[in-house]
Parts: C-alpha cells; structure tokens; sequence
C-alpha cells in the first residue's frame, strides 16, 4: 500500500516498510537518459585512450625501426 507524500508529487510512503518511493516516470526516464550519457561519455574516453595507446606504441616501433636502420647503415659503412 503506497500512500502520497504531502506537497511531494510523485514520492509515495510504503507502509509496509515506511520507504519513500519515487514513482514518477518522468524522473526516471531522466535518470536513464543521464546514465547513458554517461556511459557513452566513458565509452568514448575509453576509445580515445586506446587510440592513445596505438599512437603510443608505433612511436615505439618507429624508434626501433630508426635504430635497426642506422644499425644497419654502420655495418656498410665499415
């Protein structure tokens, strides 16, 4: 049994348990919209940081290509 919260639309009491309860729709659907904005905000910073990571790592192979190349180019020089 939920009785209505004076001067609180949407807020109910549970008898049974004396919990108030948020029953209105609209602040629920708010509540999802802000939740997968979030998760797409998280997503999104999780992409960047593995594109991050990609760019990261070449710079490295990059490195390690220049110092074979010149490895390499010391051997023909002697």
């Amino acid at each position: 049994m939920l009785i209505p919260v004076e001067n609180n639309k949407g807020f109910f009491r549970d008898k049974k348990s004396d919990a108030i309860l948020n029953c209105s729709d609209s602040d629920y659907q708010q509540y999802l919209e802000v939740k997968n904005k979030k998760i797409n905000e998280i997503t999104h910073m999780n992409e960047i940081t593995e594109k991050i990571n990609e760019i990261d790592q070449l710079k490295e192979d990059i490195n390690e290509i220049k110092y074979m190349m010149k490895l390499i180019l010391s051997k023909l020089d002697t």
